[in-house]
């Protein structure tokens, strides 16, 4: 497969590099209105004292570079406020909007800066690219380690596996929908509805698959059907290029500050959005997924999720009732997802044969690779998690966050969108439902622990929505450790305070 792919790859490229004008790759600057001669003079200091640095690090050198990258920002900010109040000055009644923005446009022209930041790694200061990317690369494959399981974790793996022994070995061929050959009608559907996309390593981009004739398509088909038949994918359809980017407001010079961004081949994207197309209409048409998750799911939002427990309070307040609320975030939810957990899932839903094959080889021996300028570190395989940058990523954890509730009986509210969950319960005495949502919340617990989820104790929260006075006593805990009781809390951007006047939820937007 590796080979039909590279060819595949080769004849795409030759032929777009002699259709496609291609530039240089010197991007001219762009023109901000608000550069002054201070800007050039200040940005030039500040590199020479960056390569200074480069050249022999030391302490010295540290605090002059960090002086000067001090200066260079107090310059740029000082420019654009002294230009934005002349510009202010000249505006009236008459002057129109998009004449404004325009400006606003032009002032952000040139504001990024063109290198990475300095990263720390321990005691150690990293300079050249090369060295940032692999320090960055591991961080990223370490957020994905089974270190990370403790072991009552990995004994509730064991158990789990145990108990499905004879469904893991059953591999039955299936000859339903699901795991018939792609047609070219699937392939068609599939690249009219793909948007513009970075490519991954191998540069080939939606547009060109877009651009080919038939006859080529087909030849792309054929390579899809037969990965489809023998179950192996390309190399190259599982190897992630990393772009790392700064979380907000977090210490760029951190490591640990950076969320990964993945590239991936568009041939092999093609693919999972057809096998995602099919997975889709099987859970829909079979009614696999609960009703209550509201995540990725078509016709449905998350106002939905909130319109929920809108309406149970609302009762509750008809009512004179109070009702309790537990909020559950679930820790690396997709970063640390269990594989053989999912493929469990899946055959216990009555995915099977190719389709089945397909998702497993998608799923293993996964590589990433940071780029940071021109720079790509070595590859890192991935050893648990949905895969970064997959189209199909999001349907594989709603099937295996599918049953968290499953043991909680019909008298509990719950509803998901994706990994965001809720328990909640109504009634007039606080006591008995404070009481009954710990129960629930320790089934919930149990079951995480078999299939690999952890909850985090810190984000968790709840809420008891009331317009009475309640016990001050009522309490809830996961894995030993009370959760934080709020009076207001944000749920899928809107905020809900206890006695629900919205008033909150409006001051913070307006």
């Amino acid at each position: 497969m590796n080979e039909l792919n590279l060819e595949i790859s080769k004849c795409i490229i030759n032929r777009a590099k002699s259709c496609i004008p291609r530039s240089n790759g010197n991007r001219k600057k762009k023109i901000v209105p608000w550069w002054t001669p201070e800007c050039s003079i200040a940005i030039k200091q500040r590199n020479k004292a960056f390569k200074t640095l480069k050249k022999i690090i030391c302490f010295q050198d540290l605090i002059n570079y960090k002086r000067k990258q001090a200066e260079v920002r107090k310059i740029i900010r000082n420019a654009k406020r002294d230009y934005w109040r002349k510009y202010c000055e000249t505006l009236g009644k008459n002057t129109a909007l998009d004449r404004v923005w325009n400006t606003i446009k032009k002032m952000s022209g040139n504001s990024k800066e063109s290198f990475f930041p300095i990263i720390k790694d321990n005691e150690n200061i990293i300079i050249d690219n090369k060295n940032k990317a692999e320090v960055l690369a591991k961080v990223f494959a370490k957020v994905h380690s089974t270190e990370n399981l403790d072991n009552k974790e990995k004994l509730g793996h064991e158990t789990i596996k145990q108990r499905n022994i004879d469904l893991i070995h059953n591999d039955e061929e299936y000859d339903d929908f699901i795991n018939m050959k792609f047609s070219l009608f699937e392939l068609n559907r599939v690249l009219r509805n793909s948007s513009k996309s970075t490519p991954g390593n191998d540069q080939i981009t939606y547009n060109m698959l877009n651009k080919l004739s038939d006859v080529s398509k087909e030849i792309i088909l054929k390579l899809y059907n037969n990965v489809w038949e023998e179950g192996i994918l390309p190399d190259k359809w599982k190897e992630a290029i990393i772009i790392p980017i700064c979380k907000p407001g977090k210490d760029p010079n951190s490591a640990e500050s950076y969320r990964p961004t993945a590239l991936t081949s568009c041939l092999g994207k093609i693919m999972e959005k057809m096998v995602n197309n099919r997975l889709i209409y099987f859970l829909e048409s079979k009614e696999k997924i609960e009703t209550y998750q509201f995540g990725f799911r078509k016709g449905r939002s998350t106002i939905d999720p909130a319109l929920c427990l809108e309406h149970e309070i609302r009762r509750a307040q008809i009512n004179k009732e109070s009702v309790m609320a537990i909020f559950l975030d679930v820790e690396n939810a997709y970063d640390m997802l269990w594989k053989e957990g999912l493929l469990i899932k899946l055959k216990q839903i009555g995915i099977r044969g190719k389709i089945y094959r397909w998702i497993k080889k998608l799923l293993t021996e996964r590589n990433i690779r940071v780029k940071i300028g021109g720079e790509i570190s070595s590859g890192y395989q991935v050893g648990n998690g949905t895969p970064q940058g997959s189209i199909i990523s999001p349907m594989l954890f709603i099937i295996m966050i599918n049953d968290i509730f499953s043991s909680i009986n019909k008298s509990f509210g719950v509803s998901l969108f994706a990994d965001d969950g809720i328990i909640w319960k109504r009634g007039k005495n606080t006591e008995f439902i404070n009481r009954k949502i710990q129960e629930a919340l320790n089934k919930v617990e149990a079951w995480a622990l078999e299939w690999g989820f952890r909850f985090s104790t810190s984000k968790s929260k709840f809420v008891v929505f009331t317009n009475r006075k309640v016990n001050t006593n009522v309490d809830l805990k996961l894995y030993g450790n009370i959760i934080e009781r709020k009076e207001q809390i944000k749920y899928l951007g809107i905020w809900f305070d206890k006695i629900l006047t919205w008033k909150i939820h409006i001051d913070k937007i307006v």
